[in-house]
């Protein structure tokens, strides 16, 4: 089997000159293609550039746009690269929107260096390192591909509410308190905070109660 090529995007200088350094010293089980804090770069140089890139590792936060939404610009356009994502964070804050979006798994920043080598023989054939949550590439492209493209669905779904955002807003709507949806979630309070805020967000509300209320008139609870 080839070398796989791989490409990374970070906003963090930092973390990216870190990563990548790490990757040139792999020689024998990696090419580093490039390396980029432009989403404007990353796109072009999975959709047109040279050498082809096998796996691109994405940030989460990216500033000018997301990394789920980074990962379904390129899906929605080609089956490759596979992408992976990872982020300083709790990786469940992202797991529902980037599966969404057509990626094939999520790290956290952390386990990176000491977990991706295994998984770049799967990853770059497109496969998925997490198949109960991520689908392979080429099934990702052609699910994206058959969704409806118009304004209106394509405003529908970027705003929809992830099953996570739901199950938080749900457990909320039952009178438990933050600590007890923590424990049913098995997550950290803060991570709840981060879902309602999010899910509020989505929903154009200002609070938590406002987000339940919206949430079941629109019928997601």
């Amino acid at each position: 089997m080839a070398i796989p090529v791989l490409a990374v995007i970070d906003n963090d200088a930092w973390a990216l000159q870190t990563i990548t350094q790490w990757l040139k010293a792999q020689p024998q089980q990696c090419t580093l293609a490039w390396a980029t804090t432009s989403c404007a770069q990353a796109v072009h140089g999975c959709l047109y550039g040279k050498p082809d890139v096998d796996v691109l590792l994405v940030d989460m936060a990216l500033g000018a746009m997301s990394g789920p939404n980074l990962c379904k610009t390129i899906r929605m356009h080609s089956p490759r690269p596979a992408v992976l994502g990872m982020t300083a964070f709790d990786p469940e804050l992202f797991r529902d929107d980037l599966a969404v979006a057509g990626a094939q798994g999520i790290m956290d920043k952390q386990s990176i260096i000491p977990g991706l080598m295994p998984w770049l023989a799967p990853l770059a054939e497109g496969g998925s390192i997490q198949p109960e949550t991520f689908h392979d590439a080429h099934a990702a492209h052609r699910i994206l591909c058959a969704s409806p493209q118009t304004p209106a669905a394509k405003d529908i779904r970027d705003n929809e509410l992830s099953p996570r955002e739901r199950e938080v807003l749900a457990l909320y709507a039952q009178g438990k308190t933050t600590d007890e949806v923590a424990g049913v979630m098995a997550v950290a309070r803060n991570t709840i905070y981060t879902f309602v805020d999010r899910a509020s967000g989505k929903l154009g509300v200002r609070n938590r109660a406002e987000a339940i209320e919206k949430a079941r008139w629109y019928g997601l609870l």
